[in-house]
C-alpha cells in the first residue's frame, strides 16, 4: 500500500498534486456558433462610425477653442477701447469744467473714434466729452462681469451685429480706478471679428485634418484593425468550425490581445469538442450496424453456456454462471457503447457488495486471457463493502486493468520491473479510496490532463479513445469521483496511478439520516 498511503501512518488521503477530472464534461455546443455570416458587410459598420465620431470630436474641440478665443478676443478689444479713452481724457482734458469744449470734445473723440466719453475719477471728479447729440445704444457692456457663457454669447451678438450699431462699453481702469463710459461705433469690432474667424476657420481646417489623420491611424492600427481580425476569425470559424483555428497573427499584451488568445482557445475547443461529436455519430452508426447480428451472436454463445449448468463437472459448475454473467455485460456494454454519445447510459442500482471478491473475479478472468505474463496484485481487506453498482464498478476496474495489461505488454514495464497490476482499497473521511497502479511507463505530461476526455488517446492503436470516458462518467453516476495522481518513482508501482473514490454502506446511511432529519 505504499503507493496508496501518504508519508505519514494514518490513513488519509494522498499527498502530492492529482489532476481532478470528474466524468461530467458537459458543453453547451446550440448557440456556441451563432448565425452563420452571409458574407455581406454592413455599409457603415464599426470603421466609418469611429471615423465620424473622431471627425465630432475634433471638430467640438475646435469650436470650443474658437469660441474662447474669440471672446477673449473683444474683451480685450473693448479694454483697449476703455485705456485710449481714458488716456485721451487725462492728456487733453486738463480742466477744471466737468464739460469739455467743443472743439477738444471733437479733437478727443475723432482720436478715439468713439462718439462719447465719461470718466469718473476716484476723487469723484466727471469729465465729459461729447459730440453734443445722444446716439441711439443698441447694447451696453461692462467689463469685467459676466460669466463665461454671457461673454460668448455677447461676442456672437457682436459677431452678427448690423454695421453701424452703436454699443456702450462700462469698465474700471486698472491705473487708477477710475470708470470709463465710452460709446461708439462697433463697426469695427465686427469687421476684427470675422477676419479672425476667416482665419481661424483655415487653421482649423488644417489643424482639424492633421488631427483626424493622425487620429483615425491610431484608432485603425490599435482598434480596427484587430477588431476586424477578430471578427473575420468568428465569421471563417463559423462557416467552419471543424477545421483548425484561425491563425490571428502576433498575439498582443492589451485587451485586444487577450481576447485574440481566449478566441484562439474557444475556438480550439469547440473544434476538439466537434470532432468528438462527429466520431461519437461516426462510431453510433457503426454500432448501429452490427449491433443486431452481434446482439444475435451473444445470444446463441449464451444459450450454449446455458447447457453447461446441466454438466455434472464442478469446474463447470464453477465457471458456467460466470460465462453467462460475463456474456450478459457483453450485451449491456455494446448497447452503452451506441447510446453513450446520447447520453442514455444505463442507471445505476447502487446496492452493498465486497470489492475484494469483485476484484478477485476481475483478476481470474485477467489471468485467463494472458497465463504468467502479469503479475496480480489484490491488496484489498476481507470483506471491504461499497455502496454502488457492482456492474459499473467492475466495468470501471476491469477497464482499467485491461488498459494497464495493454500497455505492458505493448510497451512493457519501466526500470527493468517486472510486468505487474496492483488493486489496493482503504477506507478514509467516510468513502473507500480504491487505487489501481501498475508498473508500467505512465502517461505523458502532455497527455495527462485530458486522458478522460472522449476519443484522445487509446491503449491500443485500433482502439476508439472511449474506456477512460466511459469509466469517468460510471464513477460519477455512483456519486464517486476519479482522477490520475502523481506517480512515485520510488515505488515498484511508479506507471500510471489511478484514484477512485466510491461511498461506503456507512457514508450512504449518513446520507439517508441527514435527509431524513431534514425532511
Amino acid at each position: 500500500m505504499s503507493g496508496l498511503l501518504p508519508e505519514n501512518p494514518a490513513l488519509g488521503r494522498p499527498t502530492g498534486p492529482i489532476v481532478d477530472l470528474s466524468g461530467e464534461q458537459a458543453r453547451d455546443e446550440a448557440g456556441a456558433l451563432g448565425p452563420r455570416s452571409t458574407g455581406r458587410r454592413q455599409a457603415f459598420g464599426l470603421a466609418g462610425r469611429l471615423l465620424l465620431l473622431t471627425i465630432s470630436f475634433v471638430l467640438l474641440t475646435m469650436a470650443l477653442w474658437y469660441s474662447t478665443r474669440i471672446a477673449a478676443y473683444r474683451d480685450n478689444w473693448m479694454r483697449d477701447r476703455l485705456m485710449v479713452a481714458h488716456t485721451a481724457i487725462m492728456l487733453f482734458g486738463e480742466t477744471s469744467e466737468p464739460t469739455l469744449p467743443k472743439d477738444l470734445a471733437t479733437k478727443i473723440l475723432e482720436t478715439v473714434d468713439a462718439q462719447s466719453i465719461a470718466v469718473q475719477l476716484p476723487n469723484g471728479r466727471r469729465i465729459v466729452a461729447s459730440s453734443g447729440s445722444d446716439p441711439h445704444v443698441d447694447e451696453t457692456f461692462e467689463v469685467g462681469d459676466g460669466a463665461i457663457v454671457d461673454g460668448n454669447q455677447a461676442t456672437f451678438r457682436t459677431l452678427f451685429a448690423e454695421p453701424g450699431s452703436v454699443i456702450r462699453i462700462v469698465g474700471h481702469v486698472q491705473t487708477d480706478g477710475a470708470l470709463v463710459d465710452v460709446t461708439l461705433d462697433q463697426t469695427p469690432l465686427i469687421q476684427a471679428l470675422w477676419r479672425i474667424s476667416r482665419n481661424f476657420f483655415t487653421l482649423s481646417v488644417i489643424v482639424s485634418a492633421v488631427v483626424t489623420c493622425v487620429l483615425w491611424a491610431a484608432l485603425w492600427w490599435m482598434v480596427i484593425r484587430p477588431v476586424r481580425r477578430l471578427t473575420s476569425s468568428i465569421m471563417a470559424f463559423g462557416e467552419r468550425p471543424q477545421e483548425a483555428p484561425i491563425d490571428l497573427g502576433r498575439m498582443r499584451n492589451d485587451e485586444i490581445g487577450r481576447a485574440e488568445t481566449a478566441l484562439a482557445a474557444m475556438q480550439g475547443s469547440l473544434s476538439r469538442e466537434l470532432s468528438q461529436r462527429k466520431r461519437l455519430a461516426e462510431l453510433g452508426m457503426a454500432v448501429a450496424r452490427i449491433n443486431h447480428d452481434l446482439r444475435n451472436m451473444l445470444s446463441a454463445a449464451q444459450l450454449i453456456s446455458d447447457r453447461l449448468t446441466t454438466i455434472r463437472d464442478p469446474l463447470a459448475q464453477r465457471l458456467a454462471p460466470r460465462l453467462v454473467a460475463t456474456l450478459d455485460r457483453a450485451i449491456l456494454f455494446c448497447q452503452s457503447t451506441l447510446t453513450y454519445g446520447g447520453g442514455r447510459e444505463q442507471a445505476p442500482s447502487p446496492r452493498t457488495f465486497d470489492l475484494r471478491e469483485l476484484a478477485r473475479q476481475i483478476v481470474e478472468t485477467a489471468e485467463a486471457q494472458r497465463p504468467g505474463a502479469i503479475a496480480y496484485t489484490i491488496d484489498i481487506p476481507p470483506n471491504f463493502e461499497l455502496h454502488a453498482d457492482p456492474d459499473h464498478v467492475l466495468r470501471v476496474i476491469e477497464n482499467l486493468c485491461r488498459n494497464a495489461a495493454q500497455v505492458l505488454c505493448s510497451h512493457g514495464s519501466q526500470s527493468g520491473r517486472p510486468p505487474a497490476i496492483r488493486l489496493a482499497a482503504i477506507r478514509t473521511d467516510g468513502v473507500a479510496l480504491i487505487e489501481i497502479s501498475d508498473s508500467g511507463p505512465g502517461f505523458p505530461p502532455e497527455h495527462r490532463a485530458r486522458i478522460f476526455e472522449p476519443f484522445h488517446m487509446s491503449s491500443r492503436n485500433d482502439g476508439a479513445g472511449l474506456g477512460l470516458a466511459i469509466a469517468s462518467d460510471l464513477v460519477a453516476r455512483n456519486g464517486g469521483s476519479i482522477s490520475l495522481a502523481e506517480s512515485k518513482s520510488d515505488d515498484f508501482y511508479c506507471g500510471a496511478r489511478f484514484l477512485i473514490t466510491l461511498p461506503t454502506p456507512e457514508e450512504s446511511g449518513n446520507k439517508l439520516m441527514r435527509v431524513a432529519r431534514g425532511a
